[in-house]
């Protein structure tokens, strides 16, 4: 069984794993999400040339329509989850779709520099996008042991990994303002922290502290799960 620490993964909003390095050629689920992520994060002169911004969004709002027709496999439903973002970029006021330069910018909407960042054969637009405003988390594979994530509940959804000795780092969730269309930072108040949260927070400390890693097993809340973890170094 695999190390997940070694192997880049992100978690689904159904809390499944899925492995891009198997499922595409590219990175971050590139052979089928990444073309399309760039295409529409970053038209080229041609295309915004060529189609109006109306034109494009409502290609997207007939692909969302296919897709929610029909069983999606884990590429598909991240491709799904970034038409749902796109179509907030290309329906917003704030987005600048200038055909006569020849130039599009959707930084205004995203509240993300319009800048494509790779390394490593990875887009790190592509990445912040899933985990702030797609419901996706991302196990690091630069980092040991580590997830990011926008989630606030963070002991809930990641109890077995924060067993396993996890660390988890949140970074802002963006949420679309409906009245300002566009992405704005959400935080959740203190007061707002469940009582479940600040117990399971409390129990995980206990456990880590007084149990050593590998007599833990038995704490495991998730005893059937579909994608077995291997927590093993």
């Amino acid at each position: 069984m695999e190390k997940l620490h070694l192997i880049k993964f992100y978690i689904t909003p159904d809390g499944k794993l899925f492995d891009v390095e198997k499922n595409s050629s590219v990175a971050h689920g590139g052979g089928e999400v990444l073309p399309f992520f760039r295409k529409h994060m970053h038209p080229s002169e041609t295309e915004v040339n060529f189609y109006s911004k109306e034109e494009v969004l409502q290609g997207l709002i007939n692909w969302k329509e296919i897709l929610l027709s029909e069983e999606c496999n884990k590429s598909q439903m991240m491709k799904l989850q970034l038409i749902r973002y796109f179509i907030h970029l290309y329906k917003s006021k704030n987005a600048v779709w200038d055909q006569i330069n020849s130039f599009a910018d959707f930084s205004l909407v995203s509240g993300i520099p319009n800048v494509e960042e790779n390394w490593y054969g990875r887009d790190v637009l592509l990445k912040d996008i899933l985990v702030q405003s797609c419901d996706y988390d991302s196990i690091e594979s630069q980092l040991y042991r580590t997830i990011t994530t926008s989630k606030f509940n963070i002991y809930e959804t990641f109890y077995d990994y924060i067993l396993h000795d996890y660390k988890v780092v949140q970074i802002p969730k963006k949420i679309y303002d409906e009245r300002e269309e566009r992405y704005l930072n959400y935080s959740q108040p203190d007061f707002m922290i469940t009582d479940r949260e600040l117990r399971l927070k409390q129990e995980l400390n206990s456990i880590c502290k007084l149990v050593p890693l590998e007599e833990r097993e038995p704490f495991v809340r998730c005893k059937t799960k579909m994608n077995r973890y291997d927590f093993v170094n």
